[in-house]
């Protein structure tokens, strides 16, 4: 799952295989003007099963969620500026706007894939 405004520029919930826990993990990736953090200390293990993944943006503040049931969620990573995904704070490339979406990458063999069951775009009352 990832907020996207140019590729200079996101944070990306990933679920992928950790070497260094052995086993598929969770963890947010965060790029700003090309400076890439990677926020390990909320790294979370995660069982070799789906998982429901949901960003939440509200005003000036934009976080992760996942779970495996989709009924009960818990947050990952931190708390996000949302306004930074603007022109005015990004340093390189034109106006894109704002994006959500999903996304997968195989960065090393280029042979795996996601299946993703579903997209789901909720617009609460009053936003």
């Amino acid at each position: 799952m990832i907020l996207y405004y140019d590729n200079m520029n996101y944070i990306n919930l990933r679920k992928y295989y950790s070497e260094t826990l052995g086993q598929s993990s969770l963890s947010v990736i965060h790029l700003e003007n090309g400076v890439r953090t990677e926020f390990l200390n909320t790294r979370i293990p995660v069982e070799d099963r789906p998982v429901y993944l949901r960003l939440y943006v509200q005003g000036r503040q934009s976080w992760f969620e996942w779970s495996y049931d989709g009924e009960k969620y818990e947050k990952i990573g931190c708390i996000f500026d949302t306004t930074r995904f603007s022109d005015e704070y990004c340093k390189y490339g034109e106006f894109t706007g704002t994006m959500a979406g999903i996304t997968c990458a195989d960065r090393v063999k280029h042979a795996h894939y996601a299946d993703f069951d579903f997209l789901e775009y909720v617009q609460e009352q009053g936003e």
